[in-house]
């Protein structure tokens, strides 16, 4: 798999929370509601939200050789606590890596060479929950940082989702990603898959199986012990 640098996986990795079956998709359909009724309902849902896991599963389509790479597979933790946002990735196949997004702070660690890379979001920190694109998300973030559209309704196995396809106004981000889009589930109010579109038509696709919303999460699931002798880079 390709991979992406540390604060690249941030973004992505803070950007994504979707699950999907991988049944065929249906074609799109005409929306049966606005695109306002789709952001408030998402904003409705999102604000009860405090703790969410999932298994996750994310592959990379490559343009040019039209053909995806094997994937990634692992486990996706989340928490809203007293105004801060924890979020820990773990993928565990092919190769096991670890990601912790605590209070700010982010932690990226190999364990196969003994690496760990350590980076602070500053001024974002207030902004780590809207990292979380689509869950907790508020209609004014999302219509700050992005140009959003609504494209239609489609069938995910047998769940009916609404298209939003999202296009970052900032340059920066818009260097990385020139789309970002989201199915929503018509009855969580959730991103039940999303797709990373770099400039060069290459994308990540991102699909989450046994979500829970506000299960029992731990703060201490966001502490990240490492091993003595780990080479700690940042």
């Amino acid at each position: 798999m390709k991979k992406l640098p540390l604060l690249l996986q941030v973004i992505a990795i803070a950007l994504v929370v979707s699950w999907a079956t991988r049944l065929p998709v249906v074609r799109a359909q005409g929306p049966t509601l606005t695109l306002e009724q789709v952001l408030a309902r998402m904003e409705q849902k999102g604000a009860g939200l405090t703790t969410l896991t999932a298994s996750i599963s994310q592959k990379k389509w490559t343009d040019i050789l039209e053909e995806f790479d094997t994937g990634e597979k692992g486990r996706l933790s989340f928490l809203k606590k007293g105004g801060k946002v924890f979020l820990r990735r773990d993928i565990t196949q092919p190769q096991e890596t670890n990601l912790v997004i605590n209070d700010g702070k982010v932690t990226f660690y190999q364990p196969r060479i003994r690496q760990a890379q350590r980076y602070n979001l500053g001024q974002n920190k207030d902004k780590a929950e809207f990292l979380l694109l689509g869950f907790g998300s508020n209609r004014a973030a999302m219509k700050e940082a992005y140009n959003i559209r609504l494209t239609g309704q489609e069938k995910i196995g047998n769940r009916t989702t609404y298209l939003l396809e999202l296009s970052p106004k900032s340059q920066k981000v818009s260097a990385f990603f020139s789309q970002i889009v989201l199915w929503v589930d018509s009855e969580r109010w959730i991103p039940i898959r999303q797709k990373l579109v770099e400039p060069n038509r290459d994308y990540q696709l991102i699909d989450f199986d046994e979500v829970q919303i506000n299960p029992p999460v731990k703060e201490a699931t966001f502490e990240l012990k490492l091993p003595k002798g780990v080479n700690v880079v940042g």
